[in-house]
């Protein structure tokens, strides 16, 4: 771990990685969009939260208006601002921190000549 450390910007990269993969696997709602319902010649909208999970079938049970799974789900222009955030924001600060942790150890330890 120590050694990962030392690389702030493959220790950022993990870190989005399994967010990334922690998102499509578990079931979170946190991004706002947009499902969408057909049943017959009936379409319907409505804005909801909606999970990065639902796009590859997982959890989908949960979305059903009145018995009717969504045709489709869209995120809106603020769902996909925090997608940006969450997932490439995120791990972007942790390492830029660790880049600064380092540097700043660097300067307060000199190295031995």
């Amino acid at each position: 771990m120590g050694a990962l450390l030392k690389r702030p910007i493959l220790f950022g990269l993990l870190i989005g990685v399994m967010l990334l993969v922690l998102c499509i696997f578990v079931t979170i709602p946190m991004y706002d969009g947009i499902f969408h319902y057909d049943h017959e010649l009936v379409h319907i909208q409505t804005e909801g939260k909606v999970a990065l999970s639902y796009y590859f079938g997982n959890g989908l049970e949960r979305t059903r208006a009145n018995g009717i799974l969504p045709t489709k789900i869209e995120l809106k222009p603020i769902g996909y601002v925090l997608f940006i955030l969450i997932h490439a924001g995120l791990p972007a600060l942790v390492a830029i921190r660790f880049r600064m942790s380092n540097a700043r150890k660097n300067i307060e330890t000199p190295p031995n000549e």
